[in-house]
């Protein structure tokens, strides 16, 4: 899916002039370089947002809330959550390109990167007619996802969720690089020049952000934490908890959690009304604040 400026594809119109045999003038259009030009078809611009990616949606009451997966996850990991949040909220979850569902991206189309993943998801939504506002909860590289959506289309969404989010410093803090993670999906690399610039600054302004961190016994679990202190931090309505003794895929060690965190964000999104404290929001849930 691609936002909506991007919807408009750009048409590129191929026609060539020869010149004439001797005589000719160079500046008269000879009888088949015109007829070319008149029958040509439009070509379809391989780096327009996709907006036929595979979705599926149950519940009714909105705004509705949007399933990000993790890299090269199909959506149908949400499958659980979706059954769980129908009742309260239109649910959807979605496959990317060359993921589940999904066709793959173009072979001329520019490698994947968050932003073209928000830009096609927006297409998406537009051509089923899922309308705005959304609530978007965003998983692993799912959240780099969600918060170039929220970076590139702030009016479209009324909440955010960060499922444990991937995060910038993944690739600008030696602390935080793992070189095990294979940054690729749908048999393409992931464009990480492009990541590094899509989320630099990252300003949520006023939106509802619950953000919900794993809990590893691991060197380098602080720093994570933190780059999700800034996240919550990047809005005035923030909140951050780390899910006690869950790992990484938190709706699944965690489903209570993760289905707490959306209808919170989902009922203020809805009442349009601030976030209550961390405290509030995960009361009787095993979870540490830090926001």
């Amino acid at each position: 899916m691609r936002p909506l400026p991007a919807l408009i594809a750009t048409c590129v119109v191929l026609s060539g002039c020869a010149a004439g045999s001797s005589g000719e003038d160079p500046a008269v259009a000879s009888p088949s370089s015109s007829t070319s030009e008149r029958t040509a078809e439009p070509a379809v611009d391989p780096a327009a947002p996709v907006a036929d990616l595979h979705v599926e949606c149950d519940g009714e009451a909105g705004p509705t809330v949007v399933l990000v997966a993790g890299l090269g996850t199909s959506g149908d990991a949400f499958s659980d959550l979706q059954d769980e949040l129908a009742g309260t909220a239109r649910t959807c979850f979605y496959d990317r390109a060359g993921i589940g569902d999904s066709a793959p991206l173009d072979d001329a189309a520019p490698d994947p990167s968050p932003g073209s993943a928000a830009a096609d998801l927006r297409a998406t939504l537009e051509a089923e007619d899922i309308e705005p506002p959304y609530v978007l909860l965003g998983w692993s590289y799912g959240g780099l996802v969600a918060q170039a959506y929220a970076a590139d289309f702030p009016d479209d969404l009324a909440g955010l969720v960060l499922e444990d989010p991937s995060v910038r410093e993944q690739f600008t803090d030696a602390t935080l690089d793992n070189p095990d993670i294979d940054w690729s999906e749908g048999g393409r690399d992931v464009d990480r020049d492009a990541l590094v610039r899509q989320l630099a600054g990252l300003d949520l302004g006023d939106l509802p952000v619950t953000v919900l961190s794993q809990d590893l016994d691991e060197p380098w679990i602080e720093a994570w934490w933190v780059t999700h202190d800034r996240l919550a931090r990047a809005t005035t309505d923030g909140v951050h908890a780390i899910g006690l003794g869950s790992g990484h895929a938190m709706h699944e060690d965690a489903p209570r959690l993760v289905a707490r965190a959306v209808v919170a964000t989902w009922t203020a999104a809805e009442a349009g009304t601030p976030l209550p404290g961390c405290r509030e929001v995960f009361r009787g849930v095993r979870v540490r604040c830090r926001v």
